[in-house]
């Protein structure tokens, strides 16, 4: 007999979430069913919630970053078995299913996105991390080309807005790789962004940044990890006179006034693991890099608990989308609360 299942659903576009029942389902070829035991809210969620910012079938269980224990294993599943600890990336906002929804119980994934998480790193943590994460290492290494921790790069990276999840994560990949790092933070960001590797931290509101950033070029890496307009049309004065390219978070705006030789890359890098043409970067990460990420060879952001489970979750996405808390925020959905 199957396992009751719970999820928090969202009924229409920009509804508010519910909690209600949902049907657990057995996994197929190369699949398993994950016992879900910690989500972490991403400000990607919170706007499909919010602002339907993308199209999903309604009713709808949203979320594709889960941790929890294997409670099931498809066919020709073979490096996982019942009871690995395990995180793993579903394909939710691909395939448009609500049984790959990680704000549920019981949640299907694919093996190929799932890593086994260290005896030493909680399920917070491994919720917590890889979203992020994800998006600052494609940015900078499928989409940049930089190359792999160790390889003792001699380039130079600018991280703009240094001190967020992505960017204190691009900070952490780039300086692991080999490259010197320069990067804009706010002032009291600046003892933090030097302990992640940041070799010469600016203040983004100095009057005099673009100048000074200047001066240190030319740069072989470039990512802005706000996206916002300021620093779009900052890095396209800082790459002059000969132009270049530079990774957002955010797509190209009619804010931003880049110049002709300059090229912003957009993706959803955070996606980057459910694409059959990056099989190669997809394996490295869930087969060598994440695992030793979460075993500690990356500095987490901080994280928030909250208490409520699968009834706390819609708060959880109005404070990530109103900036009411500074940290991650990460529930488990067995929790019971009101």
């Amino acid at each position: 007999m199957s396992p009751p299942n719970e999820a928090a659903w969202i009924l229409r576009p920009k509804g508010d979430l519910k909690r209600f029942t949902a049907a657990y389902n057995a996994p197929l070829e190369g699949e398993i069913v994950i016992e879900n035991r910690a989500v972490a809210i991403q400000p990607f969620d919170a706007n499909v919630q919010a602002r339907a910012y993308i199209d999903v079938p309604y009713p709808f269980i949203l979320g594709n970053g889960v941790a929890g224990i294997v409670h099931e294993v498809g066919p020709s599943v073979t490096s996982l078995k019942k009871g690995d600890r395990v995180v793993s990336d579903t394909p939710a906002y691909q395939l448009k299913e609500s049984k790959y929804g990680g704000w549920q119980k019981y949640v299907v994934s694919r093996e190929a996105t799932t890593a086994k998480i260290p005896a030493s790193t909680t399920f917070e943590d491994a919720a917590a991390i890889p979203f992020a994460l994800l998006t600052a290492v494609s940015a900078l290494r499928l989409h940049l080309g930089m190359g792999k921790p160790g390889t003792n790069c001699n380039g130079k990276t600018l991280i703009w807005s240094a001190s967020g999840s992505v960017g204190g994560y691009a900070v952490q990949y780039a300086a692991s790789v080999g490259c010197e790092v320069v990067v804009t933070a706010s002032p009291q960001k600046f003892e933090y962004v030097r302990s992640l590797g940041a070799s010469t931290v600016f203040d983004y509101k100095d009057d005099e940044i673009v100048s000074k950033l200047k001066s240190l070029g030319p740069y072989d890496y470039v990512m802005t990890a706000s996206g916002d307009a300021k620093g779009a049309n900052a890095i396209s004065e800082i790459l002059q006179p000969d132009g270049g390219t530079f990774a957002s978070v955010r797509a190209q705006s009619d804010e931003m006034k880049l110049a002709k030789n300059i090229k912003l890359i957009y993706d959803a890098f955070s996606m980057a693991t459910q694409k059959p043409e990056n099989g190669d970067f997809t394996e490295w990460w869930y087969h060598d890099y994440l695992p030793g990420a979460l075993g500690g060879n990356v500095t987490p952001t901080p994280l928030e608990k909250r208490a409520g489970g699968l009834n706390r979750i819609q708060d959880a996405c109005t404070d990530v989308l109103e900036g009411h808390s500074p940290k991650k925020l990460v529930l488990d959905p067995w929790e019971d609360g009101v």
